[in-house]
């Protein structure tokens, strides 16, 4: 076979939300830019991560709060029953508008510069798309993202779904078992139990990314208490169902008493692995971490080679568009302009699991800062907060908590875990004081309004004053 040679100046492997930002700068740079995509086409964040799941989020909530508007002395004559047959076509017609941008982006790319394919690295300045077209280059992005994880007794069984393929059913199940306190896991679990679906989640007690025993404990009596979360169990057998009406779950709870499950689908949502396999990086001598990412100088996105680039989930666990998206931009720049580089402006982190209560992390986690305070000698204090004043009460949603953590040299916020009604406007807001470095002082002052719940902030930072003052 004839194998059709390009060169380039810029080649991106992967046209997800990293990789198209990624083009679109070094394209914007004037280099001559290859984009290379396995398909299909539009970002993972849009086909099967935050979109779907948020509009799936939105529709559940909106179920949930009508369920529960008895508790606003409102009442029906009759009881309301809900009809969800059309929940997943309505999301995927909204899926489907959202997409269309990048479908209309990427179809605006000459086709010369757009290929279909699997790519895999020839050498550090070349790679072979599905043994057909080399393409030579200067500088490379990889940005393939990540795929959901199936273990091995999940792959023994019939049908089991994934993200990727949940949202193309035709029609919501009626009972759902979810494998993992993952981020998405917790999201759809609760989504699709407000939703009225008989779902099981099973997980570890370490919820998603939270490392404070206290936020952790706050957070499974919450979502426990809103659907059905079982952490620390352990499966005994799980398989499918002799007439192929679901699968059959055994498991042993945390009072050793096993237990048995029918359910009609099993989703698998433990955790996601980069995109990797197939693209011979140890031949070229790529670094990666130990859970398979690669690894990268976190300001510039460089890998390991100095030329080749790196973004999103392939480097690490986020799983969020908006930091690939950021990330795309820069290594886009850097690609173009190499040797060359601009530093990615460091940013507070920000991490939302968009739950009810929402469960988030700002800056550094409880486990970092005692990380932070043994390599700076710089101590810090914890301020927990519950949600119990007057204020949440009155929007009745109290029980949630707040963990702040303060060092005890400048008397600045280093990092926050919590689970709260409206915790993604908490989050936010305590990470804009953190990039302007605000002290626990200047945030105790700042005048919240009434009844906001970014108003439990000036609550932990007058209560950490208290105790750096002791």
């Amino acid at each position: 076979m004839d194998i059709k040679e390009l060169t380039c100046h810029t080649l991106v492997i992967g046209a997800g939300s990293a990789g198209i930002e990624a083009y679109k700068n070094a394209d914007a740079q004037g280099k001559e830019c290859i984009i290379v995509d396995s398909g299909p086409l539009g970002t993972t964040a849009q086909r099967s991560g935050e979109l779907p799941i948020s509009l799936l989020m939105e529709a559940g909530m909106a179920l949930n709060s009508l369920n529960h508007l008895s508790e606003s002395g409102i009442t029906f004559p009759s009881k309301i029953v809900a009809d969800t047959s059309n929940v997943l076509s309505s999301m995927r017609a909204t899926r489907a508008r959202a997409t269309a941008e990048v479908l209309s982006f990427m179809y605006k790319i000459p086709e010369t510069h757009r290929i279909r394919g699997e790519a895999k690295f020839l050498d550090e300045h070349s790679v072979l798309i599905d043994n057909s077209i080399k393409v030579n280059f200067e500088t490379a992005v990889i940005a393939t993202g990540s795929s959901p994880l199936v273990t091995y007794e999940q792959s023994c069984l019939k049908d089991i779904l994934t993200t990727n393929e949940f949202f193309e059913l035709e029609k919501l199940p009626k009972s759902v078992a979810i494998f993992g306190s993952s981020k998405v896991g917790l999201e759809l679990g609760q989504a699709l139990s407000y939703l009225g679906l008989d779902v099981a989640v099973f997980g570890q007690r370490k919820l998603w990314s939270l490392t404070d025993d206290s936020v952790l404990t706050v957070a499974h009596q919450l979502l426990s208490a809103k659907f059905n979360l079982y952490v620390d169990t352990y499966i005994t057998s799980m398989e499918n169902e002799k007439d192929n009406t679901g699968y059959a779950i055994y498991y042993i709870d945390d009072r050793s008493y096993e237990n048995y499950l029918h359910m009609q689908s099993v989703v698998a949502a433990t955790d996601r692995i980069p995109n990797v396999g197939g693209m011979d990086l140890q031949k070229i001598g790529m670094k990666l971490t130990r859970t398979g990412c690669i690894k990268v100088d976190d300001k510039t996105g460089q890998t390991s080679i100095p030329h080749i680039f790196a973004a999103g989930d392939v480097c690490h666990d986020n799983q969020l568009a908006t930091v690939a998206i950021a990330e795309g931009k820069y290594v886009g720049i850097n690609a173009a302009n190499y040797p060359d580089l601009i530093e990615k402006p460091k940013q507070v982190r920000v991490d939302i699991v968009y739950t009810d209560p929402v469960l988030a992390i700002v800056g550094n986690t409880l486990d970092e800062m005692r990380q932070y305070a043994k390599t700076t000698g710089d101590n810090f204090i914890i301020t927990e907060v519950h949600l119990k004043q007057g204020n949440f009460r009155g929007l009745r949603e109290d029980g949630g908590m707040l963990s702040m953590y303060t060092s005890i040299k400048t008397h600045k916020v280093l990092g926050a875990e919590l689970c709260a009604y409206k915790g993604d406007k908490i989050a936010q807001f305590l990470a804009l004081a953190m990039e302007n470095e605000l002290t626990v002082k200047e945030l105790s002052q700042y005048p919240y309004y009434h009844l906001s719940a970014e108003s439990i902030i000036g609550v932990a930072a007058v209560e950490a004053g208290k105790k750096l003052n002791k």
